[in-house]
């Protein structure tokens, strides 16, 4: 970041992240995202995606939000993306019996984007004019994902300013 700053240039910082972000959850009392990731309780129903995909892709929203703010009125801005609904291999944690993950196969494939139509969502915030943009915005298809935007906007400034500051001094304990 400081070579961006300095350098003088129109500089961009693109962090991808997924609409599946609206199912993480970040609790930072206990801080159980650091080591063990998040456990669900065993009254509550599993969801299909990984906790910790869901959890990790919020955490890139928000800090893509908090370094915009505090590059604000530098020449850097920051942007989150989400690729889509990508064939990957993601699949591989859901916990799933193997013949309904077979008889969902064929409809996943034709809802799926491939890999390359993902890729252009990250390429469409790397070189669209920035002043289309808006700044610590999430995009997919070459728009602002609104639904997640606002669910981010929902959650305050409070959540993104504290997992900002466990991340720095999570790096300062690390240089120790």
């Amino acid at each position: 970041i400081p070579l961006l700053r300095s350098s003088g240039m129109a500089s961009r910082v693109v962090i991808v992240s997924s609409s599946l972000l609206k199912s993480g959850q970040i609790d930072m009392k206990s801080k159980d995202f650091v080591k063990d990731g998040r456990a669900i309780p065993a009254v509550k129903k599993k969801g299909f995606a990984p906790t910790g995909y869901c959890d990790s892709k919020l955490m890139n929203m928000l800090t893509c939000r908090q370094l915009a703010l505090h590059l604000r009125d530098t020449n850097v801005t920051t942007y989150s993306v989400s690729p889509g609904f990508c064939r990957s291999e993601l699949g591989r944690n859901v916990e799933m019996p193997i013949f309904k993950k077979m008889l969902m196969l064929p409809i996943m494939r034709m809802v799926q984007r491939t890999s390359v139509q993902g890729a252009q969502n990250i390429i469409f915030a790397t070189i669209l004019d920035e002043n289309y943009m808006v700044n610590g915005a999430m995009y997919q298809d070459g728009r602002v994902a609104e639904p997640e935007t606002l669910y981010v906007d929902g959650l305050g400034d409070d959540l993104g300013k504290e997992l900002w500051k466990f991340s720095l001094d999570l790096v300062d304990e690390k240089k120790q």
